[in-house]
């Protein structure tokens, strides 16, 4: 059975049986892939304190018959202490790990997905924090942007997304694939569509991670969320659960 050697940042950790984990890992070269940590929670094991969620790992996985791949050893690459100081940066971190769990596909190559949830893990590690909510802190919002680029779903906001005419944009459908004109919007189910939340989500797209607090303003973080919510739901099926209700 192959072995890999390959960088990892655990997404997720699950108990199974009296003593092993099951652990949602996201590697450049393998994607998403799952792996069973045999005895990690052992009081004896080495490993059990290096497979917390948020932690980027040099991992040795094992291939198994199934799905399920075997961690066999691991290194410590970054622990992640900056985000287990503070509830809230612990808070954002998770959202950016669920993001990831349910974004980026099984056994695809990821490279692109692990360097920018690395890149977010670092960033939101010495972030203070502030007065919204975690799943509307900019680096949260900008790695979800960031994950519909690169899974391909870019909402097209500079013209209108259904008849390809001139801004305004009045509305938003995530069927059409963004906004939408005043005509198209009309009897369309489409919602009304926020400028400063329109505005957020393009600066958001453009620009680094490193500066997406730049990019959104107190006012427009809850509709830029929502708009990244509604394509994520329309095109791959997936309601984040630390997001806000649809």
């Amino acid at each position: 059975m192959a072995t890999f050697e390959t960088d990892a940042v655990v997404l997720r950790t699950l108990r199974y049986g009296e003593s092993d984990a099951i652990l949602a890992l996201l590697t450049p070269g393998l994607g998403r892939v799952s792996a069973i940590a045999k005895g990690a929670r052992k009081p004896t094991s080495k490993q059990g304190g290096r497979l917390q969620p948020g932690v980027r790992l040099q991992a040795t996985l094992v291939e198994g018959r199934g799905d399920l791949m075997t961690l066999r050893g691991t290194q410590v690459i970054d622990a992640g202490a900056g985000l287990w100081m503070d509830g809230y940066r612990l808070r954002a971190a998770g959202c950016v790990l669920e993001a990831a769990l349910r974004v980026v596909p099984e056994h695809e190559e990821a490279e692109a997905p692990y360097n920018l949830i690395t890149r977010a893990l670092s960033l939101i590690a010495v972030a203070p924090a502030r007065d919204e909510p975690p799943r509307l802190d900019p680096y949260v919002l900008g790695t979800q942007a960031k994950l519909l680029a690169v899974s391909g779903l870019v909402p097209h906001l500079a013209s209108c997304a259904a008849c390809g005419g001139p801004p305004p944009l009045e509305g938003f459908s995530a069927s059409a694939g963004g906004g939408v004109c005043g005509a198209c919007y009309i009897g369309s189910g489409a919602e009304a569509l926020e400028p400063a939340a329109a505005d957020a989500l393009v600066a958001l797209l453009a620009r680094p991670l490193a500066e997406a607090p730049e990019c959104v303003p107190p006012d427009a973080a809850a509709g830029a969320e929502r708009l990244i919510a509604l394509m994520l739901r329309e095109h791959l099926g997936v309601t984040l659960k630390s997001g806000t209700p649809l």
